[in-house]
């Protein structure tokens, strides 16, 4: 498989990289826009007869005058770095998305993981996406941060912004929950794989900070974990906050996974309906017995197993995660679970 996409990956770097600015330009503006979100504008082109993934990432004149730097140039908070808080955060800069792309292309083309996309190419080309709803009201954003002016002066600088650095990704066209058509059977290779692609990224000194399902895709064999608009690294130019940041938060993508696959199974396969009013609550409430040790009877038994494996965890992780989504913008990453 890998050798596949390694072959595959070598064509459509090598066109990618001899067509100039305006060539590459024009196939984006020919290719019809998927989604527009906080991170960037999605597309997909055809290259040699290959479907490529393009994201544009809005760039601003700060990024661009500092070209490939890694370091926190808004001085930004680092809990701008969650994903759960009901407004989508400002994010962190183009250069650190592409340089987390960057070290994980390199660990699959080395076969130390098949479980992300490859990185094609990169370009900063002019053009921008349209900026998205969730920021345009940027008070609103300003005031979630406890009226942080740094988050402001991020976001009218990307208001600003007429370039973008738009990354060719290999495209994974299926969503992970739509190839999962018997959540029972399909669920201990879930639980394997995700953990698999936690492992490497620890490996790797990278944190993704956003591995819900919707940002996993899949094929009959593997799972891939995509978007990396929230990463930070070890690697990258850190100050002291941000490095005590990544320190704290080193175990944060293995809890967070392990959130995700049992609230996917409490709620697919265990029956609890969050569709309802309080049925969030009743999820966690659900978690948390299990957790105890409390798991019912009735959960087929691979079910119930990945449950006690990861529920202590996910029960953990529901906690923060409601804190942050209720509007607690200090709310701390707990670390590895105590007794509940």
């Amino acid at each position: 498989m890998l050798s596949t996409r390694r072959a595959r990956h070598d064509t459509v770097a090598a066109a990618l990289a001899a067509r100039d600015d305006d060539e590459l330009a024009a196939l984006l503006q020919a290719a019809p826009t998927g989604a527009v979100g906080v991170g960037g504008a999605s597309s997909l082109l055809e290259v040699d007869g290959v479907t490529v993934f393009a994201k544009a990432i809005p760039i601003t004149d700060r990024e661009l005058a500092q070209p490939h730097s890694t370091a926190n140039l808004f001085d930004l908070p680092t809990s701008c770095h969650y994903g759960m808080h009901p407004l989508a955060g400002p994010g962190f800069g183009a250069w650190r998305e592409l340089a987390a792309n960057l070290i994980l292309t390199e660990g699959v083309l080395s076969g130390e993981s098949e479980a992300f996309a490859l990185l094609h190419h990169w370009r900063v080309l002019p053009g921008r996406p349209p900026v998205p709803s969730e920021h345009q009201d940027i008070d609103a954003v300003v005031a979630q941060f406890d009226g942080n002016q740094a988050v402001r002066t991020r976001l009218e600088e990307l208001d600003r912004a007429d370039c973008s650095l738009v990354l060719f990704l290999e495209h994974l066209p299926h969503a992970l929950l739509d190839t999962l058509r018997d959540p029972v059977n399909g669920a201990e290779r879930v639980e394997r794989q995700l953990m698999e692609a936690v492992a490497f990224l620890r490996s790797r000194e990278v944190l993704h900070l956003d591995g819900h399902f919707g940002n996993l895709r899949a094929d009959d064999d593997q799972l891939y974990l995509v978007d990396l608009g929230l990463a930070t690294s070890a690697r990258f130019d850190l100050c002291d906050v941000e490095r005590d940041f990544v320190a704290a938060n080193v175990e944060h993508d293995a809890d967070y996974a392990s959130m995700r696959l049992v609230n996917w199974l409490v709620t697919t396969v265990c029956g609890v309906s969050v569709t309802s009013q309080g049925g969030l609550a009743a999820r966690n409430d659900y978690v948390r017995r299990c957790a105890r040790g409390d798991i019912p009877q009735d959960v087929p038994a691979a079910v119930a197993g990945i449950i006690s494996r990861h529920a202590r965890a996910a029960a953990t992780m529901n906690d923060f995660c409601w804190r942050l989504f209720d509007g607690d913008v200090d709310a701390v990453y707990p670390g590895r679970p105590r007794t509940l």
